[in-house]
């Protein structure tokens, strides 16, 4: 038998090992490349098999064609399969060569041509391809890897190797050689590919591993996983921040080793039944105890687990700690049932007592107590919790001396010692990490304070007498009662780490909640203050509706005076001698209608229309009722302010500003004084409300009223403008003068300045923004001197007839056609007999049978158009009643001259 024959036999048994093997790993693995291997190598195999046929039977050309053809074929598919491992795109240039060299070599076969023509391409082919795996092998090769350069390498002698078989072929003694050394590295190729596998799925396990590793590193919660008998086999290392064990320490436990005894059994009967049922649980609460004794409240999610055949091995799942979240509940329940307790009715020691219970119960708490001012000492009005030696001991807070007398500070204050006493005399270091800002002391750790220097101690003669009875989490939440410290609630626990800034927040609020009711308790005296302000704001409210009352009449007279003097001056020559009485009675009319305004401004009942001012013009004219106002003794020093700007405002408004703060400047001094009025104009920017916040910036026109009189002092001042707060003898002031002032100056958006200090005297500053209105100038100038006149038919209804003859005159002085009604019928049937229609129903607001506003409504149901002008003497209380000075409605207020009527009926008129 020839040796090609023994050689080839060989060579296709080695190859069919590493074609089986390939077959094998692919059922297993099902990886692409391991397929192609597999055909590659089964391929080479039939290669063989051909081999062995072409050299038995010399003359069978077809054998030889599939000889060679195999080889081209399994270089090809080895390369894609190559490709395919190292993650390569199938190259299909080679396959493109392969086919065109399979097709030469049949051609030189089927031809005759010499078989060299046909092997040299073949294994120059193969060569190339060899080289070029190796190449790529070695050029994706991963540090540490070295089957993959061992392989690399082994595919390059290879491809060499093949370069250099058509030339020693033909050497006998060299053939076997080469066949031996071809399946050789053939075989070694193989072996090097299957571990480059194998290294390869290893390092990727491992990285898949050290990846779920740090992504449960990296989780906040504990992932864990428990044996069929719910031993731990697993502890993720976050089990050390929620329970305070190790991972180590937690192995071979269960989890109810790791609850208080009433849990394990609650939660151990609830696990059994869904263990028992293969069932995932999720969000399961449940109580831990930690490693240093506190309780966490842990939320648990599993789900089964089981092995290749479907046996229960255990539970994997991971646990939330939701202590905070169940705190916060706890707390608002907490909260509610306070609330709850202090609003039954009982006594109130009752009630505190249980609130303590709840505290220390709810809150799970070892002692509560609560200190409460009684003299100038803060005992215990109520604890829980406490032993009696202690209470004994720590009962008192006020520091004594030698001879039992009260210790007192440099200011007068009784001094009180240790912590209690720090909190309740409100001088907690502010910013101390053991401090809120609420002036709450607190603590986990209160041994520490056991070796703190003296010097570094901000406690008053520290007793230490909570640290030597093991209270290591301590807090001192102080009672608030208007602003002045009354007592404090104080919680002490053994444990340590029981507080947390938000726990703190919560008993702040509880104390809130014992300061209220302390407050109703406390208030009887301050309820019977009030009634007597009340009492003092319904008399003078009685004398602004007599003294409105009074206006409604003195103004319909004064109204007939007015418009009587206007007409005749009007029917007078210039020249005639009684023009001037005329001119003298009419202005005492409207001098008179001005202190009438005065006074209803005062109090508090003039109808309220904006209209551009002059503030020097307006406060001029104010001065003579201003100094018969404060008195003779005073004197009254005017300081106006040099081109002010104008302001958009009532004038009524300011009357009643300048009329309450000179008031008030009047009280504040005890016999001769000066009160000095001042206006000016001022820019305000960003470096102004630095430091009043109140203010917008803009140009503002400012008035000042300053007296020398007593002065306040800061805490006077901070509420001068609440309503009721007064600081004038009972019965001498309503406590609403300034907040009444403070709502017009906002609502004119502007803002009020104070400033005073004791026998300083006080300075009261108003800013009232600059008008920029295009009527500004118009306004200031006053009218023109012919007042505009019209030849509309008015329909004038007036219940007075003194009014309702002196209006109609006006009216027909000024060119208009009147009709006239004394009273809402005679209205009604006057406008229905009116076949024209009517231009303008001017109408008294307050009449009988119906008022101005619904005489308008009924008119207007057959007259869509009409306009209307309501007219009123009463004050500003009465006509809101009655729906008149709404938005969008015109009104003139009696008594009116005829000027201002003229003006105010073509603005009627002419609206569109």
């Amino acid at each position: 038998m020839p040796w090609i024959i023994v050689a080839a036999i060989a060579t296709a048994s080695s190859v069919t090992i590493l074609a089986l093997v390939n077959v094998y790993l692919y059922s297993r693995y099902k990886e692409p490349f391991m397929k192609l291997w597999a055909v590659a190598w089964g391929i080479l195999i039939c290669r063989y098999i051909f081999l062995i046929l072409s050299v038995l039977w010399p003359a069978c050309l077809v054998c030889k064609q599939i000889n060679y053809l195999c080889i081209i074929a399994s270089a090809v598919i080895l390369l894609a399969g190559t490709r395919n491992f190292i993650g390569r795109p199938v190259a299909h240039g080679f396959t493109i060569t392969g086919t065109a060299i399979a097709l030469w070599t049949v051609g030189v076969l089927w031809s005759g041509l010499p078989v060299m023509y046909a092997i040299v391409p073949i294994f120059a082919f193969l060569a190339f391809t060899y080289i070029r795996i190796g190449i790529e092998v070695l050029k994706q090769a991963q540090p540490g890897e070295i089957a993959s350069r061992v392989v690399g390498w082994l595919f390059i002698t290879w491809g060499i190797h093949q370069a250099d078989y058509p030339l020693l072929r033909p050497v006998e003694w060299f053939a076997p050689w080469g066949f031996l050394f071809g399946s050789i590295v053939a075989t070694s190729i193989a072996i090097g590919m299957i571990l480059i596998y194998f290294e390869r799925t290893h390092r990727g396990l491992q990285e898949k591993e050290t990846r779920h590793l740090n992504l449960i590193e990296s989780s906040h919660n504990w992932i864990w996983e428990v044996d069929a008998n719910a031993r731990y086999t697993f502890a993720s290392p976050q089990v050390k921040e929620l329970l305070g064990y190790a991972p180590e320490e937690v192995i071979g436990k269960t989890p109810f080793d790791l609850m208080p005894d009433g849990e394990a059994a609650r939660i151990g009967t609830i696990f059994a039944g869904i263990s028992s049922r293969r069932e995932p649980f999720h969000r399961l609460e449940n109580a831990n105890r930690h490693k240093d004794g506190r309780l966490v409240v842990l939320e648990t999610s599993g789900v089964p687990y089981f092995d290749g055949q479907g046996n229960f091995l255990g539970y994997r799942g991971m646990d939330q700690d939701i202590t905070e979240h169940k705190q916060a509940e706890t707390r608002r329940e907490v909260s509610r049932e306070v609330l709850q307790v202090l609003n039954e009715p009982g006594e109130l020691k009752e009630s505190v007592q249980r609130i303590i219970e709840l505290l220390k119960v709810k809150l799970d708490f070892a002692a509560v107590g609560i200190r409460l001012q009684e003299g100038e000492d803060y005992p215990y009005w109520s604890q829980s919790g406490f032993p009696q030696a202690m209470l004994e001991q720590e009962n008192a807070l006020v520091e004594r001396s030698a001879d039992g007398g009260v210790c007192r500070d440099q200011d007068g204050k009784v001094r009180l010692e240790c912590t209690c006493g720090l909190v309740i005399s409100g001088r907690v270091p502010q910013g101390h990490p053991n401090v809120t800002p609420g002036g709450s002391f607190w603590t986990n750790d209160s041994f520490q304070l056991l070796d703190l220097p003296r010097d570094q101690d901000p406690r008053h003669n520290p007793r230490n007498v909570c640290m030597h009875r093991k209270y290591a989490s301590i807090a001192l939440v102080p009672i608030r009662y208007k602003d002045k410290i009354v007592g404090l609630i104080q919680c002490n626990d053994h444990r340590k780490e029981r507080f947390t800034a938000e726990s703190l927040q919560h008993l702040e609020g509880i104390a809130a909640y014992v300061g209220a009711a302390l407050m109703r308790k406390w208030s009887e005296d301050e309820r019977v203050t009030l009634e007597n302000q009340l009492q003092q704001a319904q008399r003078m409210e009685s004398i602004g509706r007599l003294a409105g009352g009074v206006a409604h009449d003195f103004n319909n007279m004064l109204g007939v005076i007015i418009g009587h003097a206007g007409l005749a001056l009007m029917d007078i020559p210039p020249a005639d001698p009684i023009q001037v009485h005329l001119q003298e009675i009419s202005k005492a009319a409207e001098r008179s209608a001005d202190l009438t305004r005065q006074l209803l401004a005062f109090a508090r009942k003039q109808a309220i229309k904006p209209q551009v001012l002059d503030l020097n013009e307006t406060i001029s004219g104010m001065l003579k009722m201003l100094q018969r106002l404060i008195g003779e003794e005073i004197h009254l020093c005017w300081q106006p302010g040099s081109r002010i700007w104008p302001v958009k405002m009532d004038r009524s408004q300011i009357d009643q500003i300048m009329a309450n703060l000179c008031v008030n400047a009047r009280d504040a001094i005890l016999s001769v004084g000066t009160i000095t009025i001042k206006t000016g104009t001022v820019s305000i920017d960003e470096a102004y409300r630095l430091h009043h916040h109140e203010a917008v910036q803009g140009e503002y026109v400012w008035i000042s009223v300053s007296d020398d009189g007593d002065g306040m002092d800061g805490e006077t001042l901070g509420h001068i403008f609440e309503p009721f707060f007064t600081t004038k003898g009972v019965g001498a002031g309503t406590g609403l003068g300034l907040a009444t002032i403070y709502g017009i100056v906002t609502q004119n958006h502007g803002f009020i300045d104070a400033a005073s200090e004791p026998g300083q005297g006080a300075t009261f500053t108003i800013h009232i923004p600059r008008y920029l209105g295009a009527d500004g100038a118009g306004e200031l100038q006053g009218q023109a001197p012919e007042p505009p006149r019209g030849r509309e038919t008015i329909l004038l209804v007036e219940d007075e007839p003194a009014i309702l003859q002196m209006t109609t005159m006006l009216l027909k002085s000024l060119g208009y056609l009147v009709l006239t009604a004394g009273s809402p019928s005679e209205a009604i049937r006057s406008a229905e007999q009116r076949p024209g229609g009517i231009d303008l129903l001017m109408t008294d607001v307050v009449m009988p049978e119906m008022n101005g506003r619904e005489l308008a409504g009924v008119l207007a149901s057959g007259q869509p158009r009409l306009k209307c002008l309501f007219m009123s003497g009463y004050t500003a209380d009465i006509i809101a009643h009655h729906g008149v000075i709404d938005d969008g409605l015109y009104f003139i207020q009696k008594p009116f001259s005829l000027p201002v009527l003229a003006v105010k009926l073509r603005e009627v008129l002419e609206q569109v």
